[in-house]
């Protein structure tokens, strides 16, 4: 493999056990093993975090502004709201905020979101 000007090589054994290991930290974050052998030697750690509870938060988020612009719509085209649509509004904000609350504090677990929000 031609060597580019502006890069060091360095040839690093690992025994058979020890390359185990590589192979599997790096399959757990998704890198490939010199990308990661890189990382840890630049960074010294790679955080992982599981992304699934950010989908259900983004899901959430995203009826949350459908139905604020469907109220908006029957609000600005009736000139009024019905207390069933708030009252389902403030159902969504809660599961909104507790998918939110929950995935922040697998991260950093000192953090309540809620404590400050009236519900």
């Amino acid at each position: 493999m031609p060597k580019r000007k502006d890069t060091k090589e360095k040839k690093v054994y690992f025994r058979p056990r020890e390359w185990a290991v590589v192979c599997k930290k790096a399959e757990y974050v998704h890198m490939k093993t010199g990308a990661f052998i890189r990382e840890m030697a630049v960074r010294g750690e790679i955080k992982h975090y599981d992304m699934v509870q950010l989908n259900n938060l983004r899901m959430s988020f995203n009826r949350i502004s459908y139905e604020l612009n469907q109220i908006a719509k029957v609000a600005n085209s009736t000139q009024s709201i019905y207390q069933k649509d708030i009252k389902d509004m403030q159902k969504q904000m809660k599961y909104f905020s507790d998918v939110m609350e929950n995935y922040l504090s697998e991260l950093y677990p000192d953090l309540t979101i809620t404590d400050n929000i009236d519900f």
